[in-house]
Order: structure tokens, then sequence, then C-alpha cells
């Protein structure tokens, strides 16, 4: 065991089980059944902000009770960062280094930021929302310090192996739990129901929901859950040694029953590896999961990764409300029942349920421990259950015990863990630490030497008016007196017309836009390496990035200009102070922030401009699955509102019926400090009838129809 205060250097586990932990007694059932490591979110800043999660002083016991067993602990920062939220933020990292955890799960860069600048005995991992999905961007991850990526859900071993070859990082994949239908990091969904950011801790899960196509519903967007337990070998031959089991929001009986299962085939030897698998199968039949899926892994997209007929509530289907009485509901069960079984109630609308345990069941109007399938059982409503109709659907979530301490037995055996104090030269090392962090908050920021490979030219103070476009015969754009510049998708399409339209475009490449697609998988990143070395050859210097993974695409490219899409996550002046030591050398604030925090960032003096999108697309979520309909087809809530479906380049990404548009507040916007716009008319074309509309409403500040504030007003959480 190492000396409190010792600065550490981990030694790279060989594989390591990780588990969630929502709940202190989670903590203790993933420990006792054989978890390397367990991985906790805090009250605040926690990717799961509906889990119980832990205040720091019970994290400072957990952390030194795993430490006393040889455990590791990491706690989840992964959520982005307001920027009143910063001051909070280095409070709660110099306590994380106090405390000794074993590393922190980021996604905010300017968080990154922080914790390199003064706290540096943090080790940092990199949240699978920061969308890791190829080689380059686990090697920018190795060149910015950090220690592990947790790698995007959407990869083949195939592709995990390539992305091993070119790094020596440690590589953490899921392998257990729920799957997002959206690449993490990339779902705006929650967001723009609700206003509640699933990039921020808070989603409210919409992709669970009913939605109809026409006339037909379905859950198109809900997806089974993953489990690569007879993958496990695999991974460990791809380069993965950190497998991470999803689960923060479930039960401790669940955690249990789930480390116990992936312990038993990690363990095994090879002659008993066929004997283990069948016996932690059953283990997870009683785990009371969605259909299992191997997901992406075996390189191929397996039938049972979703399907629209299938609900998309958790658990095996137990029934539907029959009676509602007295506080009870009535129902004739589908399979055996027992007291200290956890159920769930669906609404048929398929918004949020409720879960509770049995705690009583009624059969002919006594009092049973049991009722078998095929019995009329009546169970009693927690108070607090919610509001349940006949017809509504009841699912087994949970079924007998498999962990036996108590919430309050936890609490009791933790408040038992001595933690040994620091020397005094350490605190006063961290608080001067601290203090210089709180004080830098407030200082003119001098950013560090850019990170190589890129090489970024200074910005002028205002770029103006911004239109991205969707092809070539946009280039009629670049006369309009009110457009300053022009971007386009760097598609094969436009870079395929190019030369026949250079001529149009005379003198006018300087104001020229080329954006990198989101997301580069596999062999995709070389492909745009070369249209990127075509481009600059032929004098085209403007790029806009969205991923860190893009950075690399211009090592060696000397004059270029990067400029950050809105997917460059921009919502404080530490994150914008980060992009440019990266290389950045303009930046778009985050779509779904909101007028209060546009309105901090910009106060700021920052050495880079900040854009602020005033018109374009709502996107929703960017997905590698497909969904079987036909390309523009929109899926309708039981609200009414619409999803478009699109297709290009195998990725699916859906988009809100209605655009953002903040016309008729551009004064406001620009009162606040922001000097540069951007209108996204590539959807329409900036040529159509829509795209002249929009046009003409963003000159003379009107607002438009049928279009969305998203939460520019109604603010964010």
């Amino acid at each position: 065991m190492r000396k409190r205060g010792e600065v550490r250097r981990p030694t790279p586990p060989t594989t390591e089980l990780l588990a969630p932990a929502g709940s202190l007694d989670a903590f203790f059932a993933a420990l006792e059944n054989g978890a390397d490591a367990v991985y906790c979110g805090l009250q605040e800043f926690s990717a799961r902000a509906k889990a119980k999660n832990f205040s720091l002083a019970e994290t400072a016991r957990m952390s030194a009770f795993a430490h006393q067993e040889g455990r590791r602990l990491y706690v989840t920062l992964n959520t982005l960062l307001k920027e009143s939220e910063l001051p909070r933020m280095i409070e709660i990292l110099a306590a994380l280094e106090e405390m000794e955890a074993d590393g922190i799960i980021i996604q905010d860069p300017g968080l990154w930021r922080l914790a390199r600048r003064h706290f540096p005995g943090l080790p940092l991992h990199a949240s699978t929302q920061m969308t890791i999905h190829n080689g380059a961007g686990v090697k920018m991850l190795e060149e910015m310090g950090f220690s592990r990526a947790v790698l995007a859900r959407e990869l083949s071993l195939a592709e995990i192996g390539q992305i091993r070859r070119q790094s020596s990082i440690e590589l953490e994949h899921f392998v257990h739990g729920a799957l997002c239908f959206s690449v993490s990091g990339q779902c705006f969904f929650s967001s723009a129901i609700s206003g509640m950011s699933g990039n921020r801790g808070r989603c409210a899960q919409p992709c669970r929901r009913r939605y109809r196509l026409q006339e037909q519903p379905g859950y198109h967007f809900s997806t089974s859950d993953l489990c690569a337990l007879e993958l496990l070998p695999q991974l460990i031959e791809a380069g993965v040694i950190s497998f991470k089991i999803e689960g923060r929001m479930k039960s401790a009986e669940y955690v249990a029953r789930v480390v116990a299962a992936y312990r038993l085939v990690l363990d095994a030897p090879a002659n008993g590896r066929k004997q283990a698998l069948q016996e932690a199968a059953e283990q997870l039949e009683l785990s009371f999961g969605r259909q299992p899926t191997k997901g992406f892994l075996s390189g191929f997209l397996p039938t049972s990764l979703g399907d629209s007929s299938r609900q998309g509530a958790l658990g095996r289907r137990l029934g539907e409300v029959t009676t509602l009485r007295s506080g009870r509901v009535g129902l004739a069960v589908a399979e055996r029942v027992h007291v200290g079984d956890r159920i769930r109630i669906q609404p048929q609308n398929d918004q949020v349920g409720s879960g509770f345990t049995v705690r009583e069941i009624m059969l002919d109007g006594k009092k049973v421990k049991a009722a078998r399938a095929g019995d009329f059982v009546q169970i009693p409503i927690p108070p607090k259950a919610g509001f349940f109709k006949s017809g509504d659907a009841v699912f087994k979530v949970g079924g007998k015990i498999a962990f036996l301490l108590s919430p309050e037995a936890c609490r009791e055996k933790l408040a038992q863990v001595e933690i040994e104090p620091s020397p005094p030269t350490r605190l006063e090392e961290l608080a001067r630490r601290r203090e210089q962090a709180l004080a830098d908050l407030t200082a003119n920021p001098e950013p560090e030497k850019p990170l190589p490979p890129p090489a970024a030219q200074a910005a002028p103070a205002g770029p103006g008016f911004t239109v991205r476009g969707r092809g070539l015969a946009d280039l009629a754009l670049l006369a309009e007196p009110q457009v300053d510049r022009l971007e386009l998708p760097l598609s094969p399409e436009n870079l395929t017309a190019l030369p026949k339209a250079e001529a149009r475009l005379g003198r006018g490449r300087e104001r020229l836009i080329w954006e990198i697609p989101p997301l580069l998988f596999g062999e995709e990143w070389g492909e745009y390496r070369r249209a990127i070395q075509i481009l600059t050859g032929r004098g085209y210097l403007n790029f806009r990035v969205g991923n860190l993974g893009h950075l690399p695409l211009f090592a060696g490219l000397s004059g270029v200009k990067l400029l950050g899409s809105f997917r460059c996550y921009t919502m404080n002046h530490q994150a914008a102070l980060a992009w440019q030591e990266l290389g950045l050398s303009e930046l778009t604030i985050n779509l779904e922030d909101d007028r209060e925090n546009i309105k901090a960032l910009l106060r700021r003096p920052l050495p880079l401009p900040l854009t602020v999108t005033v018109y374009g697309p709502l996107p929703i979520m960017l997905s590698r699955i497909p969904i079987k309909v036909r390309p523009g087809a929109v899926l309708r809530s039981d609200q009414e509102s619409g999803y478009r479906i699109h297709a290009a380049h195998g990725l699916t990404e859906v988009t809100a019926e209605e655009d953002i548009s903040l016309s008729g507040l551009l004064g406001q916007i620009k009162a606040l400090g922001c000097t540069s716009l951007l209108a996204d008319l590539s959807h329409c074309g900036a040529g159509s009838a829509k795209g002249r509309q929009v046009l003409a409403a963003l000159a003379a500040d009107q607002p438009l129809p049928e279009t969305t504030l998203f939460n520019y007003s109604r603010g964010l959480t």
C-alpha cells in the first residue's frame, strides 16, 4: 500500500473488472463480488445525476476502503460545465487529489485544462462522452496527458485492435449494460424535449419512448442491452485492459450478480471456461436486463441491437394492470413473483415508469410470500410510486437477493473506515494550488503554447456572418454583401465537383471553410487525411473540426486555420482556452447553451472569437445504428413532436422537425458581445426558397415561424 501523499505512478493493470456504484450498498456489492475497481459519481457533475451518488466525505472513505482492499476508485466528473460552476469544480478537484482518487473520468476540455495545470496528481480518464472512436483520437489523448481512454461503444473488435496499435495508454470498454442509440456525447434528445441535458447528466431517456411512423407505433430508438461475456478473451487480445459494467442507476443486487458473473469468466482457466460461461449466463438471467446483444463488437450490426416492435422498458414482462383498488394493483402474473422482488410499472404512453420492491402479495384475500405463474395477485403501491392506469405494463426487474447488507449496514461499515491524515506540507501545497487555480479564473488568460500537431494562425477579432451551405452551387453566396464566409461539408461529392467550380470561386478561397464529418471510423480517417492534403495544396486553409481525432489530420500542414464546430463543446472559458491550446483559432458555442451562460462566457477576455449559431437544424442524435425507414421519414412522439431521419456515409442523423432560430434576437446577442454569427442552411440549401427566407429574416432581424429557441430563453439544466 502506498504512503499517504506519495505521488502516484500507477502500474497499469493487466485486466480490470470495473463496476458501477450509484449507491453505497452497490459499492460494497461490487467489491464483495470481485470488482477490481469501482467508479462512482459525486452529488454534482455526474453523468448520472439521478443516481444517489456521494458526498466528498463519503467518497474519501470509499477511496480509503478500496485502497485497503487493494482496489481502485474512479470518480466520474463527465459533464459539461457552465461558467459559474468552475469555482466549485476547483474545490472538488483539490478534495479528490487530497483523498488520492485513482482517476477522474471527464468530458469537458475545460476540466482537462484545470486538472492538468493545477492538480497533476489526478490521473485523467477520457469519458466515452468525449466520443473517442479512432486511433487519432486516442493518440491525441496520450499527448494531452490522459492515462486512459474509455472508447466509444460503436467499435468492432478489429477497430479496437487498430486503435491499440497506435497508442500505449490504457483502453477501457463497456462490456455489459444499457446502450444508447446515439453515439455518446452526440445526443441532444433530452435537452431538446426538456432543457435537461444528457451531456450534463440529466438524461430523461426519451429514446426509450414510443414513436409513430405515420400511424404505426414503435420503439425505434430503444436498443438492447450489451452483453460481451463471451467476448472477453477477444477483447483482451484486442488490447482492452478495463472491462466496464454500466449501471450507476442499478440496484446493489444487480451489481452483485453481474460482477460475480464476469469475475467467474475472467478467472476461469481455459479448460473450465465453457462451464464458467454457462454458470455466469445463469447468473445474468436473474439480472433482468433487456434482450442481450454483442453490439458492434462482432464487426457487423446484429439484428438483436434494436427492434422497433419491442418495448424499451427494462426487465421481463410480468403482466399488465387489471385492477386498481385501495392503493393496490391487481394483475395475473406471467411468472413466479416473490416478496422482495423489484417490479416496474410502465404507462401505456411509454413515459417514465416507476419501480419499487414488492413488500406484500395478496392472493385470494390472503398474504402470501410468493405467487405462481397464472395467479391473480394484488400488490400495494408505495405512496410515491406515481399514478397508474388499467392496461399499464408491469415488468419484473429484480429477483432473489444477491447482496445481503442493508443500506444502513453499509453506512455503518463505511463509518468505521479510518482515513490517514495527509501530512501538513501536502495540505499546504494543495491549498496553494487550489488558491492559484481560483485566482486564474479571474485573471486575463495566458494560454500555453499549443500542443502539436496542428499549427494555427491567429484569428481575426470578428469573423462576422458565416453561412453553412450544402454544395458548390452555394458558392454564389460569397457575392452576397451580408455573407462574410461560406462553409461547405467536405464530402466526396463536393471534392469531386470542386475543380469545375473553382473558376467561379476566384480569390474567395480564404472565405471558404471545409467542414470535416463529425465521426471518422477506421479507414475513413486516412481517406480524409488525403483529401485535406489535396485541398491545402490547392490553397484552401480553413477547416471546421468537431472531434479530438480530427486534429492530427492536419499534422505537418502549415498555415491551416482550424475552427471548432458546436461539437467541440465550449460552455466555459477554460474549455475555450483548452481548445486554443490544442490549435483551434475560433470556436462555436454549444448549441444547447442558454442566454445566461452565453452572456457569462462572452464577458470573458479570450484570445479567440466565439460564434453563436443563429439558425440551423436542431440535432437530436448521431448514430451508427440504421433505422429501417425511408430517407427523410418523420417519427412522431405522443406529444406530436416530429423527428426526421437522415442516413449518409454509414451514419444515421436524427434532427427535430423544427429548426433552431434566434432571428429577432440578433441585436440582443450582439449586445452580449458576440461578433460572429453562423446560419446553417445545409439541410435546405442556401439558394432554396426556404434558404432565401431565412437569410432575409436574419438580415432584418425578424422572427421566423415554426422554429424553436431551443434552450436559449428557457435555460439549460
